[in-house]
């Protein structure tokens, strides 16, 4: 459950990073547009986050299962973010703080 957790949170902050680099969600988030440089690095947050939790879980187990494991919940990361964005458009920064606290505490419980 906590690996779960750990890739779910991963994807879903990357997906919320990606969200952050488009225009529309930055009014959104923001309540204006950001400038070039910090959608240069919203985008570059985002495909980290995301190849980081691909990383993750391609060395936990054997390939195949863990790449069918991943794209499970990049779908189910990617609906919860997409929901978040439409009807708690208030409270994605909250969420976005949730999700942090989350992704530590169980990177924390696997590592130990």
């Amino acid at each position: 459950m906590m690996f779960f957790l750990l890739i779910w949170s991963l994807s879903s902050l990357a997906f919320i990073a990606l969200a952050s680099s488009m225009s529309k969600h930055q009014k959104q988030i923001f309540g204006n547009e950001l400038n070039a440089i910090q959608t240069r690095y919203a985008t570059i947050i985002g495909w980290l986050l995301l190849t980081f939790s691909l990383v993750i879980c391609i060395l936990s187990g054997k390939l195949s299962n863990m790449l069918s494991f991943w794209v499970g919940v990049l779908s189910f990361a990617a609906l919860c973010v997409g929901v978040s964005l439409s009807y708690f458009e208030q409270k994605i920064k909250a969420f976005t703080l949730a999700l942090c606290m989350l992704s530590l505490m169980s990177a924390t419980i696997l590592w130990f």
